[in-house]
């Protein structure tokens, strides 16, 4: 194993650390959602936590794509297919570093059963953990559904149908389109439950 432990001490690894476990970190992370924007974060918080619990953390990421982003465009191919990359992503990272046990996270609802996925088919060890929701959007004047002053894509969404025909102006449409979404966190699911309501293919 000489040339993989001098591979590994290029990455910064010292004498003691090939005794410890080595932990692999499912983060599928990507800045081009929302959902899964702050997983990179919350990744590197798990990586220090097992390094000082004396373990040695490899982080895998994958690729991450957005039903709620892409649909109505060639892109939305790609969406539900993404489950299964992101799970068959950790997976192979895992088995081929052989590593000891799994820690994943997600963030979507592609990433997250993808990320729990990959440990009951290796039977291995691990836990996964939900990235987490969305804090609610807000603006002067803005409602959602129910009367309410929190927005999220789902108000985004019946919203388009609203300017669509014509009960809301362009003006009204653009000021929910800039806060509905104020960060990071999973929030625009929603948007695409009502979407796909709309269009019946869920």
């Amino acid at each position: 194993m000489t040339a993989s432990r001098a591979n590994l001490r290029a990455t910064g690894w010292k004498d003691d650390d090939f005794a410890k476990p080595v932990i692999t970190v499912g983060s599928p992370w990507s800045n081009a959602l929302p959902c899964n924007f702050h997983i990179r974060e919350l990744a590197d918080q798990v990586c220090a936590s097992i390094e000082r619990q004396g373990g040695k953390a490899f982080v895998c990421g994958t690729p991450v794509i957005s039903d709620g982003m892409t649909n109505g465009s060639d892109g939305m191919k790609y969406s539900l297919i993404s489950r299964e990359i992101i799970a068959d992503c950790i997976e192979t990272f895992h088995e081929g570093y052989m590593a000891d046990a799994l820690f994943t996270l997600g963030g979507c609802d592609k990433s997250t059963p993808a990320a729990l996925m990959p440990l009951p088919r290796v039977d291995g060890i691990g836990v996964t953990l939900y990235g987490g929701t969305a804090m609610p959007g807000r603006c002067d004047g803005c409602h959602n559904g129910k009367g309410g002053d929190g927005l999220d894509a789902g108000v985004l969404m019946e919203a388009i149908g609203s300017y669509g025909v014509g009960r809301m102006s362009q003006e009204e449409l653009d000021r929910l389109e800039r806060h509905a979404l104020p960060g990071a966190g999973n929030g625009p699911c929603g948007g695409v439950v009502v979407w796909c309501g709309a269009l019946y293919w869920c």
